[in-house]
């Protein structure tokens, strides 16, 4: 089982970007099995990091293999993918590796491993809120 972390904080940028997605998340992580987080960042880009504190949070599971995690890892040290966050209005490639935001990089592993979340194929952009709408997902009381 995979579980995921989606959360937000009382800071400018969070509330943005759960505006501008009709969300009441602004951010997407894989929990590994040590309680750390891997995902992007904007102050990290990619990488593992202990939790820090949220406004609000909630876990969901997903029933998938350590491939979602393998594929993950595999983009550490990958820059923040500020050219998607500013671009949100136009059409690019938001699977291209070389830099991430955190639903781009769940969304990806995901899709990597086999088990893609949505059908992203026909989309421009994966938001925090696409991956909560995927029907793959468990809450975790």
């Amino acid at each position: 089982m995979i579980t995921l972390q989606f959360s937000t904080t009382k800071g400018l940028g969070s509330q943005v970007i759960r505006w501008a997605t009709w969300s009441p998340y602004s951010h997407v992580d894989l929990v590994l099995d040590d309680g750390r987080l891997l995902g992007a960042t904007s102050r990290h880009g990619v990488a593992i990091r202990d939790p820090e504190p949220t406004s609000a949070c909630a876990r969901f599971r997903i029933s998938a293999g350590v491939d979602v995690i393998a594929a993950a890892r595999s983009q550490i040290g990958r820059p923040y993918d500020w050219p998607g966050i500013f671009g949100w209005g136009f059409r690019r490639n938001w699977q291209e590796q070389d830099s991430w935001f955190c639903s781009e990089l769940i969304a990806w592993a995901f899709q990597e491993a086999g088990l893609p979340l949505l059908r992203f194929d026909k989309s421009w952009r994966v938001t925090p809120r696409d991956i909560l709408l995927s029907p793959l997902l468990e809450a975790i009381e």
